[in-house]
């Protein structure tokens, strides 16, 4: 297991050879390996990684696919565990035009939301702040905003990037290796 590019989604791969296996029991760990990852470690979705499978035997008369479907999480899960993995979620780059008697209330609310501001210019009939905030925030920020502002506010955002869960959140969504 490693991880493979933003993006790029759970990419599954053989180094065995072909016919190592029967093709039920290919199709069984194949299967499993995106069910697994779907479900991912404490119930978050791992994304954007490549697994593949480098070794593999069985048992003529013995096995079968559903042995593979109960074996694959569990090697699966060591491999995740070896190859380290971390939270991330995804953040919004926003704009907010804000009258100046209004920057102390909408700040302290944009720390509290969790929000980086970048870049804060005073103009002429207000201030302009630039930064980033978690996506799980953008909503209820832009729900108390008109009252901040008195309805003065203009505010935009949109995705930019991933970055680490901070510790103590709680993040919804995908997991990326």
């Amino acid at each position: 297991m490693e991880p493979a590019e933003r993006g790029a989604g759970v990419v599954f791969g053989y180094e065995t050879e072909l016919g190592a296996l029967p093709r039920a029991f290919h199709n069984a760990i194949e299967e499993t390996v995106y069910e697994t990852l779907f479900h991912g470690p404490r119930g978050r979705s791992v994304t954007d990684c490549r697994v593949v499978l480098v070794r593999s035997g069985f048992i003529g008369p013995l096995s079968t696919a559903a042995d593979f479907r109960d074996l694959t999480p569990v090697v699966l899960g060591e491999a995740l565990e070896r190859a380290g993995w971390r939270v991330y979620e995804p953040y919004h780059a926003f704009e907010l035009e804000l009258p100046a008697a209004t920057l102390a209330a909408v700040t302290a609310h944009l720390a509290a939301a969790e929000a980086d501001i970048g870049e804060s210019v005073d103009g002429a009939t207000g201030w302009l702040l630039r930064g980033e905030i978690p996506v799980r925030r953008v909503h209820g920020f832009e729900r108390v905003l008109p009252r901040l502002t008195h309805g003065e506010g203009v505010w935009w955002s949109r995705p930019c990037a991933d970055r680490p869960l901070r510790a103590g959140a709680a993040a919804l969504g995908p997991t990326r290796v």
